[in-house]
């Protein structure tokens, strides 16, 4: 491990010149076409800090270090967050990538709590909780970290992906959305699908309800080990494919006919999500613990209604026990 380590130390200083820049068009170009297929556009609000460290509302989207974007009451979305983030500061005094999660490898942040604790992190993130309850939620993320010791950066690491999360099951969506990214990992790497894929199951669980989030994706973290033009060239993709692998779905799903009783399990899925971000997301609890992640842009991303009701189990035999037992046994969908 050190030897990549080392390795990817060398080949650094290239990555942080362009990275930034591709991730924030990353998130102009989802936001645009969220925008178009909604017909309503994403409120925004900058953020800078000041010498002290404090957040402080930005003056300039260009010049801001964090961007949130909210969807209230769309037409097809009910409530969509969104967010780019460019940021550079100190890990606080005793903060452990490792304990908090956010780093995966023990090794690596020995290495780095005692080489250097200066970070750059790049991102943008979106949560997409559509009206119609036979329209799933959805989730992408993609990030890029970077330690460094004064200027000199000592190591880097890319993560993200992106998940679906529907009330109903449809399989022929699944299906969809798992190929879409399947031919984007294929491109690049034929062990990535069936990796990412098992990481995605196993990342977005619910250990408390022995259920996952979701019906999956992809999902990757501490992603390092090879060409980083050719990592980052991967990463891009993902991005760039997630809204023909989301949106024809939404297409589908937006008009369809929808009971009460659709929209109460609605919610009721909706509070599972809440349950998994507030209890189980580990780059939630980095960001709130590092102060790399306001506050409001944790709960920009909460679904604008959920519900919890006592043993809510569903009918035997209906679609919502058909989504249950996927839920707690995962599927191979290609």
């Amino acid at each position: 491990m050190t030897d990549v380590l080392e390795r990817t130390v060398t080949q650094q200083p290239t990555m942080r010149g362009v990275i930034d820049k591709i991730f924030r068009q990353m998130f102009e170009n989802t936001c645009q076409a969220l925008e178009v297929m909604d017909g309503k556009k994403l409120r925004e609000q900058s953020w800078n800090r000041d010498q002290k460290g404090i957040w402080t509302v930005g003056k300039s989207s260009e010049d801001a270090i964090y961007i949130d974007r909210a969807l209230h009451d769309g037409n097809v979305f009910e409530k969509m967050g969104a967010n780019y983030v460019a940021i550079e500061g100190e890990l606080p005094s005793g903060m452990s990538f490792q304990q908090s999660g956010a780093l995966a490898t023990g090794a690596a942040d020995q290495m780095i709590t005692t080489r250097g604790n200066r970070f750059f992190a790049t991102g943008s993130s979106f949560v997409i909780h559509p009206h119609n309850p036979m329209a799933p939620t959805a989730h992408v993320n993609y990030r890029y970290f970077q330690i460094s010791n004064g200027n000199q950066p000592i190591y880097w690491w890319l993560g993200g992906g992106a998940d679906l999360t529907p009330a109903y099951l449809f399989a022929e969506d699944a299906i969809h959305f798992h190929q879409v990214h399947k031919e984007v990992c294929d491109k690049y790497d034929s062990s990535y699908y069936p990796r990412f894929k098992k990481w995605c199951d196993e990342y977005f669980h619910i250990p408390h309800r022995a259920e996952s989030r979701g019906i999956g994706g992809i999902f990757f973290d501490h992603l390092n080990n090879g060409n980083p033009q050719k990592l980052l060239s991967f990463v891009t993709n993902c991005a760039d494919a997630f809204i023909p692998a989301y949106l024809p779905i939404v297409e589908r799903r937006k008009d369809m006919p929808f009971t009460e009783a659709n929209k109460n399990w609605q919610h009721l899925v909706r509070g599972r999500y809440v349950e998994f971000i507030l209890s189980c997301d580990r780059g939630i609890r980095f960001g709130l613990a590092s102060g790399m992640v306001k506050q409001q842009s944790v709960f920009n991303c909460m679904p604008p209604a959920a519900s919890w009701e006592y043993d809510d189990q569903p009918v035997p035999g209906s679609k919502e026990a058909m989504l249950k037992e996927v839920l707690k046994n995962p599927r191979d969908w290609l």
